[in-house]
């Protein structure tokens, strides 16, 4: 048979590639790579003739890391600002399997730049969204990590919380300590809890619900929803200081702008987002037409 004078499809891409690993010849086949007279080879034992027409796709690209479903707000050399959906916790503990947004992060980075040390500086909480900066290496960690726990940086927030709040605007200082089921709760106890501070002001209020407009001094954990829980405003959808929700209930608290001196060039850099869409229903719900935020 003439087919035992000719050379296989290994053996012609040896020739054609000769310092390839056959493994790599092969896998070159398994991945489609290769045609003869524009069909795809099915396997390299196939004989090729002289009058056979082969050709050799190009490699296809590795496919790149998510970092979906957080979305990049900014990037650059030294820190990644992304805005995290509700749902997604920031990072994990050791009895935590869940995806974090840390982990997506490292992914992304690790994926594109060697170098890069993803690090977290603050969180959000799992039912919130909104602004979230990473650090990108150490020197920038060390920076934002002086700026937090100097209270340097801008974090605002916007809330949707049931009631009148009284007064308007204000602030609501307290000392949080957290409890064995993972709430937080105010207490008197003398040198117990952590101070937390946090300002606010009533940008829409409705018969039922006001909007909030929220500043941190200090950023406890459920900070935001421990004090306005302690005013009896709590925030609509929470689950832990309002009650049980219905499912697919969401948290309205958004973190939606956040300040800080930029590690690299020491510039104060400032990054806003619009309102969830559920917070800017409500804003729209308790403000007239020429009232809204």
């Amino acid at each position: 048979m003439t087919s035992l004078l000719m050379p296989t499809l290994l053996e012609w891409l040896v020739q054609k590639f000769p310092t390839a690993k056959k493994q790599t010849l092969r896998e070159m086949v398994g991945q489609g790579r290769v045609s003869i007279n524009g069909r795809a080879a099915k396997n390299v034992k196939e004989a090729v003739g002289e009058s056979d027409k082969v050709s050799v796709g190009k490699k296809p690209e590795r496919a790149r890391a998510s970092i979906e479903p957080l979305k990049i707000i900014h990037e650059d050399k030294d820190v990644l600002v992304v805005n995290k959906p509700p749902g997604l916790l920031t990072s994990t503990t050791v009895r935590e399997r869940r995806a974090t947004a840390i982990e997506l992060v490292r992914n992304y980075l690790a994926d594109r730049d060697r170098q890069a040390r993803a690090g977290i500086v603050h969180r959000l909480d799992r039912d919130a969204s909104g602004l979230l900066v990473f650090s990108r290496n150490n020197s920038a960690h060390q920076s934002l990590k002086k700026q937090f726990f100097k209270h340097t940086v801008l974090r605002e927030y916007l809330a949707v919380v049931h009631g009148t709040v009284a007064p308007p605007a204000g602030r609501i200082e307290s000392n949080l300590v957290e409890l064995k089921d993972g709430s937080v709760r105010d207490t008197h106890a003398p040198r117990k809890g952590q101070k937390a501070v946090t300002d606010y002001e009533v940008i829409a209020q409705g018969e039922k619900i006001a909007v909030v407009r929220v500043r941190l001094e200090t950023g406890r954990k459920h900070q935001i929803r421990a004090h306005f829980a302690q005013k009896k405003n709590p925030v609509v959808g929470d689950s832990v200081y309002e009650g049980p929700q219905p499912p697919g209930t969401l948290l309205l608290l958004a973190a939606v702008k956040l300040g800080f001196d930029h590690p690299g060039s020491g510039q104060r850099v400032t990054f806003e987002i619009p309102p969830p869409v559920e917070i800017q229903k409500a804003i729209d719900q308790t403000c007239g037409p020429d009232e809204k935020a």
